[in-house]
């Protein structure tokens, strides 16, 4: 018994320590939230919105100095890609599985959809912003030469 005792006051130190050293964020309002960032790198999270449901999307993006990296925490979600020219063409869909990780090499045209309960982790660098990643807005006769149809 005492030994049982001393087994468990020992856990709960070791429990309060562990929470005194790690740090937990979370993100349940739609859109994107940067959660860490340390060194060069960011972590945020990004939750289904009105301007993410396919028959919405409106640009492609490209970072010019990171890749992006997706991870899907729930729902459903999918990536756009449309090469690395000049501007996008011919995008292809790639719906994402949960517990796999999606890099998205810098220069690379893109862009994400997400079905409404739809959650993703985004890594990325820091300074991530409109200086260094372009956008490409395209109207709805555009959208059915750029976006491929989506089976929802």
């Amino acid at each position: 018994l005492e030994i049982g005792k001393a087994l468990a006051n020992e856990i709960q130190k070791e429990g309060d320590m562990m929470y005194k050293h790690l740090e937990i964020f979370t993100h349940d309002a739609p859109g994107y939230q940067p959660q860490v960032d340390y060194g060069s790198w960011r972590v945020a999270l990004l939750n289904a919105c009105d301007m993410y449901l396919p028959d919405k999307i409106t640009y492609f993006d490209r970072h010019l100095e990171t890749d992006e990296v997706f991870i899907l925490l729930g729902g459903s979600c999918g990536i756009l890609l449309a090469g690395a020219g000049d501007k996008p063409e011919n995008a292809c869909c790639t719906w994402l599985t949960a517990g796999k990780i999606y890099n998205v090499p810098a220069g690379v045209w893109h862009t994400l959809f997400m079905l409404p309960g739809g959650k993703l982790a985004v890594v990325e660098n820091k300074n991530t912003g409109i200086d260094n990643s372009p956008r490409y807005y395209f109207g709805e006769e555009e959208r059915h030469l750029l976006i491929p149809a989506l089976s929802l």
